[in-house]
């Protein structure tokens, strides 16, 4: 569309202005002075969208000598604004209601204004077809992260994510403890099963199982048994340090198998030949990782190595942790803390970490690019939409139980819509470019995910702070667990596959480069796991996930067509109201749980007496570009693409928030 060329003003030497007609220059300077002109593509947008975004504005600033630059790309010191008939000032990236708008840009003190006029635009009420499409455990069936070696951590055997699963947890000891002070009593073996298998009344937070039953809406229900004893390893810790941890799995494992006369196919509810999750909890005299003992004494999640058996089922995954992180301090009374054995479970089933391994020179974290307050960040809270949908939990149909997944398709281009308690109801939005490259229905993708976050079910908890981190972080304002209050959430997920492509012939591949894995893919349609060889003589190897939010282990595809490491494209971001990327710092911990990282309107903030000035209730491309840096074109997403939405939160109350989008593509 052609653009207006609209009214222009310097701050310092102005001479006479000259009446024109619309779409005339106007000019506002004096010869041989420095000025700057803005034009737009639109300047009328419907109520909802921004003036970067949605007017298109570009400035270009004139040198004295007559040159011209181009400063629209904020990075040159543009400073946009936009100001109402009352006197009201809005940022260049902030949803506008319906008025009439002066808006301003400014380049090395030479101001250029248009004016702009924003009408109510009628927005639709959002249904199914008109708005979004939902998306039911049917669709996801063959897509969840534990049924693809490639995808998530360690490979095969993941623990099964829905369903009625069984797991075997084992105290253990080391033989030079025999007879000491550190063996289990029957009051710490029976803490174990409460803190597994109890009921959240029982514990001073949630037990393993009262978690994933309450986070994944009643999709899992994990069953299993404490083994009554502890088991007595037959190495010292010494010893242990040496062997490792898979080989006393095995062990042990063996050991409670047999002493109980049990059938491991009781323990591989998928039937994958391999049993679904072993459980050590062990004691040391040691000092453990944190203190500045070996890795070895530490809680982590890892594989045995065996081979799958479906007749007789294999050890594979399993979780090794310290006793002290079930029996804790930060919970008197009682002192069960399940915290640990709910991250590592998350692990069990296939999730990665979603903080940052990478320190810097000074041995700091580097960041926490998730936000800290996800159970798989900073082991708090519940988990995410996208770990949830990684995990199929969505509902069997739109009269039941499950995550609601909504996708923004294109089907309207200006739309209100009511998102319920994503804690409580599972109501969630997935969103990307809809104009030119639309979701492909699976996890496996580049997109936005909101969810409307409540302090409710397994927040509550949490979000007054958690005292491994209140006591971490006591210098710090931040609230060190999930928010206090509610509002909306939003993530920028980039979980896309790779394969590499070639030619076959006679049983020889001949391998070429790697690209991206995006079809449309259906329920009868899964992701391959094996090399596909087709007819017309081209080969694709398995699919591959490449991003991670440790930049050193994160990979992308090259401008040549191979995988290259380092870089920097993290799996899943947070995206912060205030437009502001301070997670990947090593002082990210100043945000842990800081209301205004949501978004939310003035009057909820005014309310619960938070700083609404540092957060807002826009989501646009201009407002979060500081999350989008790709060279010299930010508001860029890694795979291209330009998000074509401008997003805003128009009310909120503790249930719920009702969204407006704008297609900022679809105006005229």
């Amino acid at each position: 569309m052609k653009k207006n060329k609209l009214v222009l003003l310097s701050l310092l030497a102005i001479s006479s202005m000259t009446a024109c007609a619309s779409g005339e220059k106007t000019s506002s300077h004096a010869a041989g002075e420095k000025w700057t002109d803005m034009t737009v593509e639109h300047n009328t947008i419907p109520a909802g969208g921004s003036l970067y975004d949605s007017c298109v504005p570009t400035v270009i600033y004139h040198d004295k000598d007559g040159s011209e630059h181009n400063y629209t790309d904020y990075k040159n010191m543009t400073t946009y604004s936009v100001t109402d008939d009352k006197g009201n000032t809005f940022g260049g990236g902030d949803a506008l209601p319906e008025g009439e708008y002066t808006a301003h840009a400014v380049v090395k003190n030479r101001e250029a204004t248009v004016k702009i006029t924003v009408t109510n635009g009628n927005p639709e009420v959002a249904e199914e077809g008109k708005g979004y499409k939902t998306y039911y455990k049917k669709d996801f069936e063959k897509l969840a992260i534990m049924k693809h070696k490639a995808c998530g951590s360690l490979g095969t055997g993941k623990f099964p994510s829905n369903g009625t699963p069984k797991m075997i947890v084992i105290p253990v000891i080391f033989q030079d403890m025999v007879g000491g002070k550190d063996e289990y009593t029957t009051e710490e073996i029976d803490l174990l099963k409460k803190a597994f298998f109890g009921t959240a009344e029982e514990t001073s937070w949630q037990s393993l199982k009262s978690y994933y039953y309450s986070s994944s809406y009643g999709n899992l229900d994990i069953g299993g048994e404490v083994s009554d004893e502890q088991y007595v390893c037959k190495y010292t810790q010494d010893q242990a340090e040496n062997i490792g941890a898979a080989t006393i799995v095995k062990e042990a494992a063996n050991w409670y198998i047999n002493k109980k006369g049990l059938s491991t196919k009781d323990y591989d509810y998928d039937g994958d030949g391999y049993v679904d999750g072993v459980n050590i909890i062990y004691k040391t005299t040691k000092q453990n990782k944190s203190d500045g003992g070996k890795d070895f004494w530490w809680n982590y999640t890892s594989v045995c190595g065996s081979a799958p058996n479906v007749a007789k089922p294999t050890v594979q995954r399993y979780f090794w942790s310290l006793y002290s992180f079930v029996n804790t301090r930060y919970y008197p009374n009682p002192s069960i803390d399940a915290h640990t054995l709910v991250h590592e479970n998350g692990h069990l089933i296939g999730l990665n970490d979603y903080y940052s391994y990478d320190t810097d020179a000074q041995g700091a974290k580097s960041g926490a690019p998730a936000g800290c307050a996800d159970m798989m960040d900073m082991n708090v809270g519940d988990h995410n939409g996208y770990s949830k949908m990684l995990y199929n939990w969505l509902r069997e149909d739109k009269n039941s139980k499950g995550l609601n997944v909504m996708n923004v398709d294109g089907s309207s281009d200006n739309f209100t819509i009511h998102l319920n308690s994503y804690t409580d109801e599972g109501d969630m939005i997935v969103v990307r470019n809809t104009t030119e490259d639309p979701w492909n229905k699976t996890p496996y993708d580049e997109y936005l995910v909101l969810e409307y976050y409540t302090p409710t079910g397994v927040n509550a908890g949490d979000c007054n702070g958690y005292g491994e981190w209140t006591e971490n972080m006591s210098n710090t304002s931040a609230n060190c667990g999930p928010y206090k209050n509610a509002g909306l959430q939003v993530f920028h997920v980039d979980a896309r596959m790779a394969v590499q492509t070639g030619t076959h012939s006679n049983g020889n591949v001949t391998r070429g480069n790697y690209e991206y894995f995006d079809p449309i893919l259906t329920a009868d349609d899964p992701i391959p796991e094996t090399d596909t060889f087709n007819e017309d003589g081209t080969w694709m190897g398995a699919p591959i996930w490449l991003s991670d939010n440790t930049p050193s282990r994160s990979a992308y595809i090259n401008e040549n067509g191979k995988v290259s490491v380092d870089g920097n494209i993290r799996e899943i971001s947070a995206i912060l109201s205030s437009g502001v990327d301070g997670l990947t710092s090593t002082s990210y911990y100043n945000l842990f749980g800081v209301q205004s990282n949501l978004f939310g309107t003035k009057e909820w903030a005014e309310k619960h007496d938070y700083s609404y000035m540092q957060g807002s209730n826009t989501y646009s491309n201009y407002r979060v570009r500081d999350f989008f840096k790709h060279g010299d074109d930010d508001m860029v997403w890694n795979d291209g693409s330009k998000f074509n939405w401008t997003i805003s939160v128009e009310s909120q109350d503790e249930n719920g928030c009702t969204l407006h989008f704008v297609n900022n593509a679809a105006i005229k």
